[in-house]
C-alpha cells in the first residue's frame, strides 16, 4: 500500500504556531485530509499550493478565535470518563492476557530488585545516623592509623575551643563474664572515659552512668546484658568477673543503642580501671596507639576550624621532636565523620570490619539498571499493544477527544498495571526477604516495609516507574494523526520499529554487562579461596583461650597438650596472639646496628609459641624454629620480606631489635612469606617472638573424618581441665573466607539480580516475538508457499532478534571491562580479564534469546499456509 504523504513542514509549523489552540487540532486533521484528496488528484504541486492557501485562510485576522465555552461546552474530564477509562483499560489488560502478565511479571521483579537494594542500600547508609549530633562528631586518626596515642585528646581539648567534649575507647574484645550466681556467657566492651555519655548520647536506665566511668573497677552495662545476666533482679552493685580472673562492679545501666554502628557494645569499663594494668610511661607515650578517639564540636563547621590549626596544635603536642616529623604528622592527621568510617574507612587496627562505599556505588547502579530494564520492557510491550490500538485512537480523535485526553487514559493504564505490579512486588519481597538475610547476613523483618519511610519508599518507586514506563508510550500513542491512525500499516515498517530495536537492544546491554561483571567477580573470588596462602587453612580448629584454662595452659602446656593430643584425631596444637587476617599488633623493628639516617617500616609482630609453625605447616626458609630447649624470649623468626626489608644477607645469627617493646635478639630462623593478612594487601615484613603466655587463640590441627566426634572430645577435655570453660572455636577455613564476605555478599547479589535483569529482558522479548509472528503471518505463510524450508524460515524470522542481541553485547563489552577494571584495582591479588568470558556472554545471550523465541519461530514455521493467508 502507498504510504500516504504529509504536508510541507513549513506550512504545517506556521499552522501551529498562528491558529488558536482551541480549534487548532479539528482544523489540523480537516486540512489534512483535504491535501491527500488533491494529492491524489491532481499531484504534491498542486496539493501543497492548495494547502498553503487554506493555511493562510484559517489564520488571524481571517478568522476569529473560538470561545472556549463554545468549543468545548463539557469538561474535559469528569467521574464518568474515569469510570470508562478503567472500564477500557481492565478490557484491554483481559483481552492482551499475554502482553499483561509479561509486563506483571517484568514490572514486579523489577520492583522487587529495587526494594531488596534500596533496603540494603539504606542500611549500609544508615551507620551512626540514631546518634543525635552524629554530624558534629569526628574520630581522630591519621593516615594509616585508626587509633591514637593516650595523652592526645587531654592535649587537643585545650588547644581547640571548638570542641565541647571528647571521649577515648580502649577494646576489651569478647570476654567470657560470670555473674555470682554461676550464669556466664560472652560480652563484647570497651574501656571508655566518662565522656562518652555526652559524646554518644548514652541514655541512663539505671544509675549515673558518668560518676560509673570516673571510678575504678566499675562499668556500665546496657539494658539487654542487665537481662541476660541478672533478669528482674537489680543489677546496680553486683559483680562480674571476667575471664575468671578481673572483677568488676556495676554502677549504672544504660538503654541499648539502637541502628546500624561500627561501635557495638554490651559493656563499657571505666578508664581508670585501664590505668590500673598500664604503667605510668605508657599512659603519657605520645607514639602508642592505644585506643579511638572521638571529639564531639559546638557545631558542626567547626571541623574546618580544626583542621586549619591542626599544624600549631601538632607543633606544640610533639614539642621537642624533629620539625621534619611533627610536620609529616600534621598532614597525615585525619578527622573522619564518624557517619563515613564505615564504608570510608579502612586503616590499621579498625574497631571492627568495614564495607566499602564502592559497594554501595555498585548496588545503586544495579538497582538503576534492573529498574530501567523493567520499564524499558514494559515500554516495548507498551507500545507494541499501541500499534493495535491506532484504529481506536484515530476514532477517539474524530468524535472529539483531545490529546490531554489521552494521555490520561493510557498514562492511567500504565499506572494501573505499575500499581498491581506494585503490590506483587511486596508479596514476591516478603518471599525474597529470608533468602536476602540469609546472603547479607541482616535480620530485615517483613514489618518493615510498613514503616513510613519505607512506604514512602514503595510508594516513590511505584510512581517513578509508573511515569518512567507510562510516559513516552502515553505521548506515542496521543500523537497519531487522526488519518493515520483510521489507516494504519502493522507491517514491521511501523514507526515504533526503531524503537523497539533500540529498547531491546538496551535490555541486552545491561543483561550481558551484568553477566560479564558477574563472572569476572567470581573469578576473583575465587582467587580468593583457592590462592595457596603459604600455610595450610584445612582441617585446623581455632579455639578462643579463656580464663581458668587459658592460665593453666600458660603454666603447664605440655601436660594439657599431651591430654588434648591423646585422640589420635588430633594431629598438632600451637599457639598465637592473633588470627590469620586479624589486626597485629604494629610495631618498630630496627636492625643492629642502623644504618644512620635510614627509615624503616612499621613491622606486623605475632607472638606465638614452638607449635604454631607446625600446626600451620608454614615452611622454614633458614635457620630453626622455637625451642623449650633454647632461651628463646630474646629470640625472633623472621619473614622474607623482613628480611629484605633490613638489609640482611645472612639473617640467621643477626642482631634486631623491636624499639617499641625495647628487645633486642637474634634471629633465628626464617619463614617463607605466607599471607598472615587477607589478600586485599600485600605481603608485610612480618616479626614472630617467643611469647606463649601472651597467646590468646589455640590451633588445633585434626584429621579429616570424625569431625564432630572429635570436637565434642575437645569440648569434654577443656571442660575437665577447667571446669567452667567457654570452648568457642571455628575452623581457619571459615575464618579466611569471612575477610572476603563484603565481596562475597556482593557476587551473590550480583548473580542474583542478574538473572533477573535476563529474566525481565526474556519476557519482552517473548512479547516481542510473538508480535513479530503475528504480523507477519501472511508473510510466513507466502514464503512457505513459494518453497521456503522449516530452517529457511526460522533464520528468517530469529536474524532479527540474534543481530539485535549481538549489537547489544558489543557495546556492553567495553562498558563491563571498564568497570570490573575498576573494582579489580582494589585489591593487590587480581585476575586477568580475559576475551573469553566476553565470548561467554554473547553466547549466553544467544541461546536465551534463541529459547525465548524459538517457540513462536517454530510455531510460525508449521503453521498451514492457507490459513496464514487469510489472517487479516
Amino acid at each position: 500500500m502507498k504510504q500516504p504523504t504529509t504536508p510541507p513542514r513549513w506550512a504545517y509549523k506556521l499552522l501551529t504556531w498562528f491558529h488558536p489552540d482551541d480549534t487548532l487540532e479539528e482544523v489540523e486533521g480537516d486540512l489534512d485530509e483535504m491535501y491527500q484528496y488533491w494529492y491524489q488528484r491532481e499531484g504534491k504541486t498542486w496539493a501543497t499550493i492548495r494547502y498553503v492557501i487554506d493555511v493562510i485562510s484559517v489564520l488571524p485576522p481571517f478568522v476569529r478565535k473560538r470561545h472556549k465555552k463554545n468549543a468545548y461546552p463539557h469538561p474535559i474530564f469528569s467521574l464518568s470518563m474515569f469510570r470508562n477509562y478503567f472500564k477500557i483499560a481492565l478490557r484491554n489488560l483481559l483481552k492482551q492476557k499475554a502482553y499483561s502478565l509479561f509486563n506483571l511479571l517484568g514490572l514486579s521483579l523489577g520492583i522487587t530488585c529495587g526494594l531488596l537494594l534500596t533496603l540494603h542500600i539504606k542500611e549500609e547508609l544508615s551507620y551512626e545516623k540514631n546518634i543525635p549530633n552524629h554530624n558534629r562528631i569526628f574520630r581522630v586518626a591519621n593516615t594509616e592509623w585508626s587509633k591514637s596515642s593516650p595523652p592526645l585528646a587531654g592535649e587537643m581539648i585545650k588547644f581547640f575551643p571548638e570542641i565541647k567534649s571528647i571521649t577515648r575507647f580502649a577494646s576489651l574484645g569478647t570476654q567470657v563474664v560470670n555473674t555470682e550466681d554461676d550464669k556466664q556467657g560472652e560480652s563484647v566492651g570497651f574501656f571508655a572515659d566518662s565522656t562518652v555519655v555526652e559524646v554518644f548520647d548514652l541514655q541512663p536506665v539505671l544509675g549515673n552512668p558518668v560518676k560509673a566511668l570516673a571510678e575504678p573497677s566499675a562499668i556500665i552495662i546496657t539494658r539487654s546484658m542487665a537481662e541476660k545476666y541478672f533478669g528482674s533482679k537489680d543489677p546496680i552493685g553486683q559483680k562480674l568477673t571476667f575471664e575468671n580472673k578481673e572483677e568488676l562492679w556495676v554502677r549504672a545501666v544504660i538503654e541499648d543503642r539502637t541502628g546500624n554502628t561500627h561501635l557495638k557494645f554490651d559493656y563499657l569499663a571505666s578508664m581508670p580501671t585501664f590505668y590500673n594494668y598500664v604503667s605510668t610511661d605508657w599512659l603519657t607515650n605520645k607514639g602508642w596507639m592505644f585506643g579511638w578517639t572521638y571529639i564531639l564540636l559546638n557545631h558542626p563547621e567547626d571541623v574546618h576550624k580544626l583542621e586549619a590549626r591542626m599544624k600549631d596544635f601538632y607543633l606544640s603536642f610533639y614539642a621537642g621532636d624533629k620539625k621534619e616529623e611533627i610536620l609529616k604528622a600534621a598532614e597525615s592527621a585525619r578527622l573522619q565523620p564518624i557517619t563515613d568510617i564505615h564504608l570510608k574507612s579502612n586503616l590499621i587496627q579498625e574497631v571492627g570490619p568495614n564495607s566499602s562505599i564502592l559497594y554501595v556505588y555498585i548496588f545503586i547502579a544495579v538497582e538503576v539498571l534492573v529498574l530501567i530494564i523493567a520499564c524499558v520492557n514494559f515500554i516495548n510491550l507498551f507500545t507494541t499493544q499501541a500499534l493495535k490500538r491506532m484504529k481506536e485512537v484515530g476514532v477517539r480523535k474524530v468524535l472529539g477527544a483531545r490529546k490531554v485526553q489521552l494521555v490520561v487514559q493510557f498514562l492511567g493504564e500504565s499506572f494501573l498495571l505499575t500499581c498491581l505490579s506494585g503490590i506483587i512486588a511486596i508479596v514476591l519481597y516478603l518471599i525474597a526477604l529470608p533468602f536476602y538475610n540469609h546472603i547479607s547476613g541482616r535480620q530485615i523483618t517483613g514489618w518493615e516495609i510498613i514503616q513510613p519511610d519505607n512506604l514512602l519508599i514503595v510508594t516513590g518507586m511505584v510512581l517513578f516507574v509508573g511515569l518512567l514506563s507510562g510516559l513516552f508510550p502515553a505521548f506515542f500513542i496521543s500523537n497519531f494523526e487522526p488519518v493515520s491512525s483510521l489507516k494504519a500499516n502493522k507491517t514491521p515498517r511501523s514507526s515504533a520499529q526503531f524503537l523497539r530495536k533500540g529498547l531491546i537492544v538496551f535490555q541486552f546491554v545491561v543483561a550481558s554487562f551484568l553477566i560479564i561483571a558477574t563472572v569476572l567477580i567470581y573469578q576473583q573470588m575465587y582467587l580468593f579461596n583457592n590462592k595457596q596462602l603459604g600455610f595450610d587453612k584445612e582441617q585446623i580448629v581455632v579455639a578462643k583461650l579463656y580464663g581458668k584454662f587459658k592460665e593453666k595452659l600458660i603454666l603447664n602446656p605440655e601436660v594439657i597438650q599431651n591430654e588434648l593430643l591423646k585422640n589420635p584425631n588430633v594431629v598438632t596444637i600451637g599457639k598465637a596472639t592473633n588470627r590469620i587476617g586479624d589486626d597485629t599488633s604494629v610495631e618498630s623493628v630496627v636492625p643492629s646496628p642502623q644504618e644512620p639516617d635510614k627509615e624503616y617500616p612499621s613491622f606486623r609482630v605475632l607472638r606465638i609459641d614452638e607449635n604454631y609453625l607446625n600446626a600451620m605447616s608454614i615452611p622454614l626458609k633458614a635457620g630453626r624454629n622455637f625451642s623449650r630447649e633454647f632461651s628463646d624470649s630474646a629470640s625472633f623468626i623472621i619473614n622474607e620480606k623482613a628480611a629484605k626489608i633490613l638489609g640482611l644477607k645472612d639473617p640467621i645469627g643477626a642482631t634486631i631489635t623491636n624499639t617499641t617493646m625495647n628487645i633486642q635478639g637474634k634471629v633465628v630462623g626464617v619463614v617463607k612469606d605466607f599471607h598472615f593478612v587477607s589478600l586485599h594487601n600485600q605481603i608485610e615484613p612480618l616479626l614472630m617472638e617467643y611469647r606463649p603466655w601472651w597467646t590468646g587463640n589455640m590451633f588445633i590441627k585434626i584429621r579429616p573424618g570424625n569431625v564432630p566426634a572429635t570436637l565434642n572430645f575437645l569440648q569434654n577435655t577443656i571442660q575437665k581441665i577447667a571446669p567452667g570453660t567457654v570452648f568457642k572455636y571455628e575452623f581457619l577455613d571459615d575464618h579466611v573466607a569471612g575477610l572476603y564476605k563484603k565481596e562475597n555478599t556482593m557476587s551473590t547479589l550480583l548473580k542474583l539480580f542478574s538473572i533477573l535483569s535476563i529474566i525481565i529482558s526474556c519476557l519482552g522479548l517473548f512479547g516481542l516475538a510473538a508480535h513479530t509472528a503475528e504480523i507477519r503471518t501472511k508473510e510466513i505463510g507466502i514464503r512457505k508457499i513459494l518453497g521456503a524450508t522449516l530452517s529457511n524460515l526460522v533464520k528468517i524470522f530469529s536474524q532479527e532478534f540474534i543481530l539485535l542481541v549481538l549489537i547489544g553485547n558489543i557495546i556492553a563489552w567495553p562498558l563491563a571491562w571498564y568497570a570490573v577494571n575498576r573494582w579489580l584495582q582494589e585489591f593487590t591479588y587480581r585476575i586477568d580479564i580475559s576475551w573469553d568470558v566476553f565470548v561467554l556472554s554473547a553466547v549466553v545471550t544467544l541461546c536465551i534469546a534463541l529459547v525465548t523465541i524459538g517457540y513462536h519461530c517454530i510455531k510460525t514455521a508449521l503453521s498451514n499456509p492457507v490459513n496464514s493467508l487469510r489472517t487479516e
